[in-house]
This record gives structure tokens, C-alpha cells and sequence, in this order.
């Protein structure tokens, strides 16, 4: 049986006030031990729970560009994700489902992600099989329960995929040896596969937005999400990490993927990514701390339109009318900026700047959005808390939107997860 709202409400509930009485009695050390959830050290189970709800001035569906961001102003499930991972000294693996509600309220799932990975191989090489978030950007392979934002990035999901790129495929990544400098180590990536399907109706019942989406999409000449990648997708990273000392450090990143989209043509993505990270305690936990970064992502779409795609209506008018075929290449940028300082173990601010230039033909707006948020957490290992977040979304060519989130978050288990 599914849980319903009130019972993730009194499992939140209930979970926060024991994390917070175990913070207040001085025994943190049996909350830990409570969720050591691992059978002889190689298998590793886990258990995160969001939930969200809000106000928005504008519709929460429309507004969203990741398969799992916010779509309900009412309180719902944002995701309930169990995990397994195995580690052993030459292999690894993981796996993770999604539960949630969609935006009528029903509940759904899909499975995210299923890989193994053969590790330790000499010359510092690791081999990655499976459905996998591939290693695209700073953080296309993070789940949910690892973001400092309620939703998504726009950029990202926009030019990834609603859910991000999720590859069923093959990745092997190379630790170069470098030897100039113990602070620095660089790891190459490259991979090869198709994108996973859809498995979820973002929007609902299709039937209760056939016209409303018409309407928003009349002007635009190709359906945008068709541009996304599908199949023989190759990607590819280089990311290098310096450390200055165990307090500063700076990771920077280069991406490339390509491959054919839904057209049938060519989407081609270049990406860029920095991030600057102080640490008060340097390598040991706690403390403040401070992370700034920065992604920077360009897309090339090859669209075609072979006279029947987006023409239904016009049929109906004349069966007989001949459309010709029509194509075209389609550039986009997109940007985002966050900051997040902690203060304490129990309390992060963040600030998030994101920008995505649009394109008309293919029905995508050009869109700003400032998000400034808030995380407090009831214990000082960060398995229960609360976020507040402010979305300002500034569109080209329509209103200014105002969205306030309030989102809670459980981390039951292992704090061991193999990516």
C-alpha cells in the first residue's frame, strides 16, 4: 500500500522530533547508529523522503522544468527514493526508485538508476554499465536529496532532460596521473548510449491540456522537447580539482555530448563549470562553510518537420494539402550561478541565479529566475529538516511569477552511495 500525505506529515513529524531529542539528550550517536543500515560492510540500504507544497502567483506545472520539480501548490510527495548500494574491493553498484505524485495528486514511480561499476583497474581506470545519470556538468549526476534547491536548475533540465541525461549505456572514466602537484587530481570521462525513456507523464492527463498547449505552442515551429537527446548519445568530461589546502578549493569541469534528438537530426551540447569551496575545518566535518558555483551550458538542435508533426489541425481542415518538409539549426545558452554558506550544522542560505536565452521556433522562452533559500536542519548529521525557498521567474514575452516553497527532507541509512 502507497503512503499517503498525512502519513509522510506523522513520519516527519515523528522523525524530527526524535533527531532533535537525540541532539538535546547528547546522544547523536544513536541516531547514527539507528540508521547504520548495511549488511557486512558491502551492502548499503537508504531511504529519502521530500515532500513539498507552496504559493505561486502563476501554475506550479507550468513553471516547472524538471520531471521533478514543485507542480502542485497543495502539499504532495516530491519524491520518496529508496537506494541500494554494493562495495566491494573490485566492484561496485547502485540502484534507486522514485515514487511521487504527479500533478493531479496520483501517485507514480520509475526507476532511476541501475549500475555496476568495476573499479581498481590498473592504470586508474573505472568501467560504468547500466541506466546511470551520466557525468554531464557539475551536477546532472546528483539526485534529489543532494540539491540545495527545492527544484531544478533551469539550464539543466532544459537542455538534459526534464529528469537530467540518463543514459543506458557504458562509461569509463581515467584518473590521470598527475604528478605536478598533490593538490590537483583530474579525471577524464567518456560514454556511449541512448537516453532512457520517459516513463511519466509530466503534465497529466494529456486529454486536460491538448488545447492549453496548443495555445501555448501555437506560434512556435518544432516542439521543443523534441531536441532533447535520444539515441548514440557520446559524452564526455574532463574535470581537474585543486586543492590549495585542506581549507580552499576549486573544481572545474568541461562537458561535451551529442547525438540524434526526436527529429531524427543532431543535438549537439557544450558545457562549462567552476566551483570555489572554503571549508572551516577543512577535510574534518562541521564548521562553516562557503560554495560558489557557476555552469555555463550552450545547445545546437537540428529540427526537422516532415508536414504531419504539429499539423493535425490543418489536416482535419484539408486532408488533401501537401506540407512540405521543414528544417532548421537552433542555438540556445543558458547560465546559472548558486551560493550556499553554512553557518552551522543545523542552518544553510543560499542564492541562485539562472538565465536561459530561448528560442521561438521551437516554443522555448527566453526566461530569468533569482531563487533565494533557506535550509534548517533538526540534527547536526543533516537527516531531517526544513527549506524555504523564493522563486522570482521573469519571462521575455509574459508576466513576472512569485512562488514561495516550503520543503521537508528525510535521509533514513547509509550515507554510503556509490555514483
Amino acid at each position: 500500500m502507497k503512503p499517503d500525505r498525512i502519513q509522510i506529515i506523522l513520519t516527519t513529524a515523528l522523525l524530527a522530533l526524535t533527531a532533535a531529542h537525540a541532539e538535546t539528550t547528547g546522544s547523536p550517536d544513536a541516531w547514527e547508529r539507528f540508521n547504520d543500515w548495511n549488511i557486512g560492510d558491502v551492502l548499503f540500504s537508504s531511504l529519502h523522503i521530500h515532500g513539498v507544497g507552496g504559493f505561486s502567483s502563476g501554475d506550479p506545472e507550468k513553471l516547472a522544468t524538471g520531471g521533478h520539480d514543485p507542480r502542485r501548490k497543495s502539499f504532495s510527495a516530491q519524491a520518496v527514493e529508496p537506494g541500494l548500494s554494493l562495495r566491494t574491493g573490485y566492484f561496485e553498484a547502485f540502484t534507486n526508485y522514485l515514487f511521487y505524485q504527479d500533478v493531479d495528486g496520483d501517485w507514480d514511480g520509475e526507476l532511476e538508476e541501475l549500475f555496476g561499476k568495476i573499479i581498481n583497474i590498473p592504470g586508474g581506470f573505472e568501467l560504468k554499465g547500466g541506466q546511470y545519470l551520466a557525468r554531464f556538468g557539475a551536477i546532472n549526476d546528483k539526485h534529489i536529496h543532494a540539491w540545495d534547491f527545492v527544484d531544478s536548475e533551469m539550464p539543466v533540465s532544459r537542455f538534459l532532460g526534464d529528469d537530467g541525461l540518463i543514459i543506458q549505456g557504458a562509461e569509463l572514466s581515467w584518473t590521470l596521473p598527475l604528478n605536478i602537484d598533490p593538490g590537483l587530481t583530474a579525471v577524464a570521462t567518456l560514454g556511449f548510449g541512448n537516453a532512457r525513456a520517459h516513463e511519466h507523464d509530466h503534465g497529466g492527463h494529456e486529454e486536460d491540456h491538448e488545447d492549453e498547449d496548443h495555445e501555448d505552442h501555437e506560434e512556435a515551429l518544432f516542439e521543443g522537447e523534441e531536441g532533447n537527446l535520444a539515441d548514440d548519445i557520446f559524452n564526455a568530461r574532463l574535470m581537474a580539482r585543486y586543492r590549495f589546502s585542506d581549507f580552499h578549493a576549486i573544481t572545474a569541469g568541461i562537458s561535451h555530448a551529442d547525438g540524434e534528438n526526436g527529429f531524427g537530426r543532431g543535438t549537439r551540447l557544450f558545457g562549462v563549470d567552476a566551483e570555489y569551496l572554503w571549508r572551516e575545518n577543512g577535510l574534518e566535518s562541521g564548521g562553516r562553510a562557503f560554495r560558489w558555483r557557476n555552469e555555463l551550458i550552450w545547445r545546437r538542435v537540428g529540427a526537422y518537420d516532415d508536414g504531419e508533426h504539429g499539423h493535425e489541425e490543418e489536416e482535419e481542415e484539408d486532408e488533401e494539402e501537401d506540407h512540405m518538409p521543414v528544417s532548421g539549426t537552433y542555438e540556445e545558452w543558458g547560465f546559472y550561478s548558486t551560493a550556499t554558506y553554512t553557518w552551522n550544522q543545523h542552518l544553510d542560505t543560499s542564492l541562485r541565479v539562472s538565465w536561459l536565452e530561448g528560442v521561438e521556433d521551437l516554443g522555448l522562452d527566453e526566461r530569468f529566475r533569482i531563487s533565494p533559500a533557506v535550509s534548517c536542519w533538526f540534527d547536526s548529521q543533516r537527516r531531517v529538516g526544513v527549506r524555504a525557498q523564493y522563486n522570482y521567474d521573469c519571462f521575455a514575452n509574459g508576466p513576472v511569477e512569485h512562488t514561495l516553497w516550503f520543503q521537508f527532507n528525510i535521509a533514513l541509512g547509509s550515507n554510503v552511495e556509490v555514483r
